[in-house]
């Protein structure tokens, strides 16, 4: 049976996707009012935001609930549109969540739901592309990076050309994924996303880095860690300065290591973030014992292990 067409989407413009009152922003235009949004999509609206705030608060239970109780509403009525978009931010945190079978399974929910061009097709396959990335499937994971790249257009291109990049690092293609993260900055650059631009420059980094041109490198972790304080990033943060706390290592200035790998443990653990504190802590433990101080290589690690309940190893 047909379910007719459904109205386009507008307003994509992050991974977790408000969805958007597509009859709203139309004062001063002539003619009639546009008619009252009913009580039940309101609510599925309402519950969608507070699933963003969620989320970006760092309470994902809550966020699932919120986007669980949002895809219910839009079920209800058969919004179609509304019902891709509250899949789609499911599986996000589902994904962000380490539930990666369940993120595949959501995200694979809304695919019956897209109509040939439709405006969301280029954020789902970005998803699907994060989702195979995180199984480590680098084959899925560039197809549907690729097809993300090729449908995507607007301020939300650059983020789609960071994400193919890194795969094309991973790959071990070193040159085509500089190419495509140029492209990247200077689309994020463009559309003003400083996050994104600052994860283009850490991506260039990081191409360096396997280059063997350190220079470069500091240079692009330098820039990254600029942008990421001032919009403070609290995770980005760390990651600018554990990658800057790597090449001093490997330049073996220890002391400028341990200061940066110092002052990415501080930012880890003030922001919440015990796997980053451990992954800053083991290079610090590992520095100390290069260096011939085996207590404050033993002080870190039981540091570390403290953090982390144990859980974790070398």
């Amino acid at each position: 049976m047909s379910r007719g067409k459904r109205p386009s989407r507008r307003g994509v413009v992050s991974l977790l996707l408000p969805f958007t009152l597509l009859w709203l922003g139309f004062g001063g235009c002539s003619g009639a009012p546009p008619a009252p949004v009913p009580p039940v999509k309101e609510r599925a609206a309402a519950r969608n935001r507070q699933g963003l705030a969620a989320e970006a608060r760092g309470d994902r239970d809550g966020a699932v609930a919120a986007f669980d109780e949002s895809l219910k509403l839009h079920r209800s009525v058969e919004d179609f549109s509304g019902t891709a978009v509250a899949l789609l931010n499911l599986a996000r945190v589902h994904r962000l969540r380490g539930e990666i079978p369940l993120a595949k399974e959501t995200i694979d929910a809304a695919d019956p739901l897209l109509l040939p061009g439709d405006p969301l097709f280029p954020e789902i396959a970005f998803e699907k592309a994060m989702i195979d990335l995180a199984t480590g499937d680098l084959p899925a994971a560039k197809k549907w990076a690729t097809r993300a790249v090729d449908a995507g257009k607007g301020d939300a291109s650059g983020r789609m050309l960071n994400l193919l990049a890194r795969i094309l690092l991973l790959e071990g293609r070193g040159d085509e994924a500089r190419g495509v993260a140029e492209s990247a900055l200077g689309a994020n650059r463009k559309a003003g996303a400083r996050g994104e631009e600052a994860n283009s420059l850490r991506l260039l980094g990081d191409i360096a880095t396997a280059r063997k041109d350190r220079a470069r490198a500091g240079e692009h972790y330098e820039a990254s860690l600029s942008i990421d304080k001032g919009i403070a990033k609290s995770g980005k943060i760390a990651a600018d300065l554990r990658a800057l706390g790597a090449l001093a290592a490997e330049e073996e200035d220890t002391g400028k290591a341990l200061g940066f790998y110092t002052r990415a443990y501080e930012v880890s653990a003030n922001g919440d973030d015990p796997r980053g504190a451990a992954s800053a802590l083991l290079e610090i433990a590992r520095l100390h014992e290069k260096a011939g101080a085996p207590e404050k290589a033993r002080s870190a690690r039981e540091e570390r292990e403290k953090l982390l309940g144990g859980r974790l190893k070398d």
